[in-house]
This record gives C-alpha cells, sequence and structure tokens, in this order.
C-alpha cells in the first residue's frame, strides 16, 4: 500500500476481511454482508485503550520459553485492547481484542522449531528466529526487523500493536512477508513495543497457508521487498532469505458435526464447510473447555475479534489463527455461527444457522 494511500485512508490496525469490509462499509454508511480473502485494513482509531479483562483461565503444565512469551503473550499491550470506529452516519462501534500470556502446555514444547536466517535490503535487516507451525499450516514467527537510519513504520498502528511498514518511500521497505515454495501465505505482523525502537523492531509473524496440501510439502522463506525508480522505469524489488526446511508440525485434533469436519490445535481452527455460497459470513466462533470456560474467537455482536488471521479458502475450508493458545486436551467443542444473506429486489434476508462441534 502506498503511504499517500495510508495517510489519506484511516488509521491503525490490521485484521480480517470481514472486519475490513464492516468498517469500510460502515463508514460508508452501507451493511457487512461478505467475506474473502484476510487483508491489511487500516481503520480510524477514535479510542484506544488497554484494558483489565478476564482471559477464561486454562490451567497447564507449562513451558518456559522466550519463544512462547513473545509470540502469544501481548506484545506489550495488557491483557487486551479496545477501539472504537465511527462511520459516516455518526454511529460508533467498539471492538476489543485479548491477548494470551505466553504460557504454552509442556507438549508444546518440542514444537520450537530454531530458524535463525536473515536477509538484508534497501538498508534492513530481517532476522527470523523461531517458529511453531501446526498441519494446518498455521503458525508464528518471531523476527527482528532493524535499519540504523531508522524502521520507517506507522506509529498510530504500532500503538496497538500493529506493524505496518509504509513500503514507498524513501528509506523504505513494504512490511515483511512469508512463502511456501512459491506460493504466498496470509501473514499479519505484530511490533512487541516494550522491546522495540525507532531502529529495531521486534515482533512475530502470524500466518496460514493458503493450500495446506500443497504448501506443507514445501520450504518456507521469508522475504522483504520495495520499489525503485518512478513512473514506467517503477520496479518492485525483493529479496528472501534462505530456504528454511520445517522439521515437525505440531499436531491437529479433529472435531464433528454430521459430515462437517473441524480441524484444531493450539494455534488454529479449520472448518470444511461446502456450498455455504458467496453471502455467508462467519458470525460467532467460540471455544468451549471442560471446565465449562469458553474461549471466544470471534463474536461480532460484541466485537470481539481475538484472532490475528482469518480468512476463506477457495475449497471451502475457512482458517483462524487465535490471539491465545487453545489448549486442544481440554476442548469439548467449538461452536461456529454463521449468517448467509440473500437478497430479492430490495428485500435482505438474514438467516443465522449454528454448527456445533464436538
Amino acid at each position: 500500500m502506498k503511504s499517500n494511500q495510508i495517510k489519506q485512508a484511516f488509521e491503525s490496525i490490521q485484521a480480517d476481511s470481514d472486519l475490513a469490509d464492516r468498517v469500510l462499509n460502515t463508514a460508508a454508511g452501507e451493511p457487512l454482508h461478505r467475506k474473502g480473502h484476510a487483508k491489511p485494513l487500516y481503520v480510524a482509531v477514535v479510542g484506544c485503550l488497554v484494558g483489565v479483562l478476564a482471559t477464561g483461565g486454562v490451567a497447564y503444565a507449562v513451558v518456559n520459553s522466550g519463544y512462547f512469551a513473545s509470540a502469544w503473550g501481548n506484545h506489550g499491550n495488557g491483557d487486551s485492547i479496545t477501539w472504537t470506529n465511527g462511520g459516516s452516519s455518526g454511529t460508533q462501534y467498539t471492538y476489543s481484542r485479548e491477548f494470551g500470556d505466553g504460557i504454552a502446555p509442556q507438549s508444546l514444547e518440542g514444537a520450537i522449531q530454531e530458524v535463525n536466517l536473515s536477509v538484508e535490503g534497501n538498508g534492513y535487516t530481517l532476522d527470523i528466529h523461531e517458529m511453531a507451525i501446526d498441519q494446518n499450516g498455521c503458525g508464528a514467527v518471531t523476527f527482528t526487523l532493524s535499519n540504523p537510519n531508522g524502521v520507517n513504520y506507522y506509529k498510530p498502528a504500532a500503538e496497538i500493536g500493529e506493524l505496518v511498514l509504509y513500503g514507498e518511500e524513501e528509506q523504505g521497505i513494504g512490511t515483511p512477508d512469508m512463502n511456501f515454495g512459491k506460493d504466498w501465505a496470509d501473514t499479519r505482523c505484530t511490533i512487541d513495543k516494550d522491546t522495540s525502537s525507532d531502529t529495531v523492531i521486534n515482533g512475530t509473524m502470524y500466518f496460514a497457508s493458503m493450500d495446506r496440501e500443497r504448501d506443507l510439502r514445501h520450504a518456507i522463506t521469508w522475504n522483504i521487498s520495495w520499489t525503485e525508480g518512478e513512473g514506467e522505469d517503477t520496479k518492485v524489488i525483493e529479496v528472501s532469505t534462505p530456504e528454511f526446511n520445517v522439521g515437525a508440525h505440531v499436531d491437529t485434533k479433529e472435531l464433528r458435526s454430521d459430515d462437517s469436519p473441524l480441524e484444531i490445535s493450539p494455534f488454529s481452527i479449520q472448518t470444511h464447510i461446502d456450498d455455504l455460497g458467496y453471502e455467508a459470513v462467519d458470525h460467532k466462533l467460540i471455544v468451549s473447555y471442560k471446565d465449562g470456560s469458553e474461549q471466544v474467537i470471534k463474536d461480532d455482536d460484541a466485537g470481539a475479534y481475538n484472532f490475528y488471521v482469518s480468512y476463506a479458502r477457495n475449497s471451502g475450508e475457512n482458517i483462524w489463527v487465535p490471539t491465545k493458545l487453545i489448549d486442544v486436551d481440554q476442548v469439548v467443542s467449538v461452536t461456529l455461527e454463521i449468517v448467509r444473506y440473500t437478497s430479492t429486489g430490495e428485500t435482505e434476508t438474514k438467516e443465522p444457522f449454528t454448527i456445533v462441534y464436538s
């Protein structure tokens, strides 16, 4: 995204495509109906605060790991963040995101893989540190992005933990991303506000492969890119790390609802629902545990967006990478509420239905 587009757009976070459509349509005074591939969103942040909310705590035999503290902690945001967006009609919408505590179950101790690769370009150095990935092709990788002349990132977004780079200004690069072989992954980058500076950014990249059956067979690279030249002479330069071959994937557990399967891991949830139609959107996603607690990953009614990545694959699969680790062994069920919209002339019909996986 061009820097002038960022400045003219809104001010702040990246979210899933559903939230992007919701906020953009709200600003235009139009209803939201559609969901597609996840993409960056820059939202007008009217208010931003750090609150203390109940985490619905799940007990673990824990791993003492800097990786989990960095990748699955709060990035210096406290227990949660809340932001408010106002549309052109004057209606205010409040959204929230809760973070995990960075404590992982002992079973994940062997999941951390040392990457230790780097790439340089346009004055920047991207160092990739540690990663964990599951059989859904989802996970998180920690990184450091540095430039002795300063990292050209968007400060309002960083205030609530999102790393957004301008990309096309002088000494700028685009936000780092990753590939499985030649195919790109859907990614979100966060910034650790407590340990970062204007020249050194410590962060986490959350990712989901676009096709796990294809992508998990390929090595991974991480990339930075920038533009050179002007007008017709403009060209995009991209440089990549050496390839990294994944050593192990964290297992997923299958839950079912009739013939509809769901794969769940500590890092992600993947559903398979065919023939929902383009006008169907996920409305709520809630994980229920044996102790009676719930982990709300998404709740449109409450404005809860407790995930980093959410998108629909073309094959009818839907992916979520939550902000908190899932204690898979303690999961009783996963509830997915979907709303399908249909229109006949000027009349619109809203049809909600619920799927419970157990």
